[in-house]
């Protein structure tokens, strides 16, 4: 009886081994991390593109609670939109990430945007 048990359970194993071959997708990881990519699918230095962003200019990103925007270029922008054919895909406190054809452009914000207020010391009437 048991080595009938063993039999069926390494032929149903074997058929769901089968299956999964031949269906050709790859097995997901459950414990992997989200944006975990394998360190040969990386871009090397070598085999990125360079994009002239020189004229691009990240002035500032707002947030609030219904919105998150960023003004680049003097135009403000959400995530979905496009700008000179990229798509604006993160938007965090000091840099975007825009995105077109698996090329990534990361547009980093200049200074802290913070603006100091100066204060005067005397003149206390």
């Amino acid at each position: 009886m048991a080595s009938r048990i063993i039999c069926i359970v390494l032929l149903l194993g074997a058929c769901i081994t089968n299956c999964y071959a031949e269906s050709g997708s790859s097995f997901n990881d459950p414990m992997r991390p989200v944006r975990y990519q394998h360190p040969a699918a990386k871009v090397t230095p070598s085999q990125a593109v360079q994009v002239d962003t020189s004229d691009w200019h990240l002035s500032a990103v707002l947030h609030s609670a219904s919105r998150t925007v960023a003004v680049v270029n003097d135009t403000v922008m959400a995530v979905g939109d496009k700008f000179k054919g990229y798509r604006l895909v993160t938007i965090l406190a000091d840099r975007v990430v825009l995105v077109k054809n698996q090329k990534k452009v990361v547009l980093r914000r200049e200074g802290t945007g913070i603006k100091k207020i100066s204060v005067t010391e005397g003149n206390n009437k």
